[in-house]
């Protein structure tokens, strides 16, 4: 019947998928209260200049666009940094700097629907905001790794690069606007024939071809810097590998190093980020968990120009990997006869972090037996 069907790209989420959700939600807010970051909620959908005056025109393709009864143009919120720089820069320019805000909630891309990836989906997230340097891209890198190990993740790695060097090789190439979107595109898919092939045709020089052509497939330790064949022919370039490592070093101090990889093919989608981007990944999923970077210019967009850094956690995708990974407290079926001594055995259960639900139609010891074989986790208590 038709009317029990929902749009493409959306999904029913049942108990056992919220119970996850739930669980993913409730550790990550206490990880990043504890570092002293504020909860935040932003509107479901904001005016498309905001959007596009943020996160670039070339995101519109992805938005669900609609208009106001005043004529106004509105889109659901494709990701959540933009409106929380909207946020801040509306409400909290007189706050004391640096301010660390942290969100969870859902948003929307027009994209095709596939295994982890809808067009619904949630996130959690934190937004350290103004304040620059490596200590403060350090700062929520290692809240991203520390989130993954609080939810019971322990096999994961954070990839991480610096869009400047990326930026500046692609600057002092001189390819035109849409040769430079196409091959950000390639490097960062990690197409390496179809990269190739569109180096072939370019008019650039062979060492900048040899370098853009390396960089997907640089990734690993310290190492991976000494790889990069044009590093030495571009001071833009090396000073964005001189903060990079100023970032490892300070992640090394923070203890989490054993999860971190460089990877010069992550350049992330957004157009605002203007520094460090990082992703991490789990081999249990063939998707990016979370991403983030540093994005200093794009508070300046809404007349509140100061540094920014931050990362968002997709919530559907870590739930795919940690399914079978979440415990719950022992359930139990109160039945009988005596509905106040019922009623007292599920308080004390309760009160003891079990979790306990109560027959309310007095049936016999045999059915809820029954009912408990079904359930498979649910232990009977009968009170005659």
């Amino acid at each position: 019947m038709r009317n029990r069907e929902i749009p493409k790209g959306l999904r029913d989420l049942l108990p056992d998928e919220v119970k996850i959700k739930r669980n993913i939600e409730n550790q990550a807010a206490s990880l990043f209260t504890g570092y002293g970051y504020e909860e935040v909620i932003t509107p479901a959908f904001e005016y498309l200049e905001v959007i596009e005056s943020g996160a670039g025109s070339n995101i519109r393709e992805e938005l669900f666009m609609f208009m106001d009864r005043e004529g106004g143009i509105l889109t659901l919120r494709p990701e959540m940094t933009v409106s929380i720089a909207r946020l801040a820069a509306t409400h909290m320019q007189d706050e004391a700097l640096p301010l660390r805000l942290y969100y969870m909630g859902n948003v929307f891309r027009h994209v095709q629907p596939q295994k982890a990836r809808y067009r619904e989906f949630w996130q959690a997230g934190i937004e350290l905001l103004g304040t620059k340097g490596p200590w403060a891209d350090a700062e929520i890198i290692t809240i991203a790794a520390k989130t993954l190990s609080t939810i019971g993740l322990s096999d994961f790695k954070i990839s991480l690069n610096h869009i400047g060097i990326f930026n500046s090789i692609l600057e002092e190439s001189n390819m035109n606007h849409q040769d430079m979107a196409l091959i950000r595109q390639l490097v960062e898919s990690k197409d390496l024939v179809e990269l190739s092939q569109v180096l072939e045709s370019l008019p650039i020089n062979e060492r900048l071809k040899e370098t853009i052509a390396s960089l997907p497939v640089l990734h690993g330790g310290l190492e991976t810097i000494g790889k990069i064949p044009y590093l030495e022919d571009s001071p833009k370039a090396r000073e964005a590998v001189s903060e990079l490592l100023k970032i490892y070093e300070a992640l090394n101090t923070f203890g989490v190093i054993e999860h971190i990889v460089l990877d010069m093919g992550v350049l992330r989608g957004l157009d605002y980020y203007t520094g460090i981007v990082f992703e991490g990944y789990s081999p249990d999923l063939g998707y990016g968990l979370l991403g983030g970077g540093r994005y200093d210019n794009l508070l300046g967009q809404f007349g509140f120009p100061c540094p920014a850094t931050g990362f968002a956690l997709g919530l559907e995708r870590t739930a795919l990997v940690l399914k079978d990974k979440i415990e719950e407290p022992r359930r139990y079926l109160v039945g009988g006869t005596d509905f106040q001594a019922m009623v007292n055995k599920c308080d004390e259960l309760r009160s003891s972090g079990f979790i306990a639900e109560m027959d309310t139609e007095l049936r016999g010891r045999g059915e809820l037996l029954k009912i408990c074989e079904k359930k498979l986790d649910t232990n009977l208590v009968y009170i005659d």
